[in-house]
């Protein structure tokens, strides 16, 4: 069903203040939340709504606590979120390695203490639009192997990196062959996997969702997924002071603290000499952008092109009807 955009944001941050969560928190969750379903992104949209609040009910969200730089030097700092709902954090992280960056050329914000973000690329879009580049990575439970190992030791663990340019460029990917949100939307929407993607608990290869999040999902590309995976858990996980590997909980079973982390960057292109960069990067996209297409394709688009066009453009989102009738529920709408 199609449902006016402003209005589940509305409803959406309804959910959350009906959980004890204040009014600006539960509406920048609510964005955030909103933002990916009219990207396109239902994995990490409002299907995330009733798993916040069950996070809230456990008691690992802490509706007032509070985010404070812990540490820092120059244009480096590590913020601790007191256990707050992660896009809030998040966002606070984004506007603190932009104030960095302003000051130092470069802003590196590490984060612990925080519960899941939402879409990571959402965040990068906040900075590239504000014309940083930006990055940003964050580690998540143990949801596949190694290369070479039979035990979910890794998260799925996504990178997000935005340019400030024209057009867009938002990298938004998890290093896993699928993301856990997708398999769990799709789990929820009773639709199959594609082949390849995941292990069920046996070890055998399947396209059941239960099945996969009962077993293992595989990384993307064998060793250069695992490869990726493994130093985003030590970027976001050991360099900010959050846990890594087993010892992440919290970002799938909301029953759990969570104890995972996040990296943002922020880079002022100015400070690297070169005050011209995103006129120059913005040429050189438009021209890739225009190149001949091969057989399979009519046009070659960059990361992130489509669904930041779509979140600009979009006044409607798409949910199921079952998850809307949910998510009022939570709002204490009839």
């Amino acid at each position: 069903m199609q449902v006016d955009r402003d209005h589940a944001t509305t409803v959406a941050a309804e959910a959350f203040e009906a959980h004890g969560i204040s009014a600006a928190d539960a509406a920048q969750t609510a964005t955030v939340l909103v933002s990916a379903d009219a990207r396109g992104k239902h994995s990490h949209g409002l299907l995330r709504l009733p798993r916040f609040v069950r996070g809230i009910e456990h008691g690992n969200v802490d509706p007032d606590g509070e985010i404070a730089v812990v540490s820092e030097r120059g244009g480096a700092a590590t913020v601790s979120g007191g256990a707050r709902l992660g896009p809030v954090v998040a966002s606070e992280a984004a506007i603190e390695a932009m104030d960095r960056a302003d000051s130092h050329g470069v802003g590196a914000v590490g984060v612990h203490d925080t519960n899941h973000l939402g879409m990571l690329g959402y965040y990068t879009d906040q900075l590239r639009k504000e014309g940083y580049v930006g990055l940003a990575v964050t580690n998540t439970e143990p949801a596949m192997p190694p290369y070479g190992g039979a035990e979910p030791v890794l998260g799925t663990n996504p990178i997000a990196i935005g340019f400030p340019t024209d057009p867009p460029f938002n990298l938004d990917m998890s290093t896993s062959a699928i993301a856990r949100g997708d398999v769990l939307h799709r789990r929820e929407n009773d639709r199959e996997l594609p082949e390849g993607v995941a292990l069920d608990a046996d070890g055998a290869p399947t396209t059941d969702p239960q099945a996969a999040l009962d077993g293992t999902i595989r990384p993307f590309g064998g060793p250069k997924g695992s490869g990726l995976a493994i130093a985003v858990e030590v970027l976001a996980g050991g360099l900010v002071g959050a846990a890594m590997g087993d010892d992440v909980t919290g970002t799938y079973h909301t029953e759990d603290p969570c104890t995972k982390g996040d990296l943002f960057l922020a880079i002022d292109p100015a400070a690297m000499g070169v005050p011209e960069f995103a006129e120059r990067a913005s040429a050189f996209l438009t021209e890739l952008t225009a190149g001949e297409t091969d057989a399979d394709h009519e046009e070659i688009r960059l990361p992130g092109q489509r669904s930041v066009a779509r979140d600009r453009e979009r006044e409607e989102i798409s949910v199921e009807a079952d998850l809307w009738a949910e998510v009022r529920e939570l709002a204490d709408r009839e």
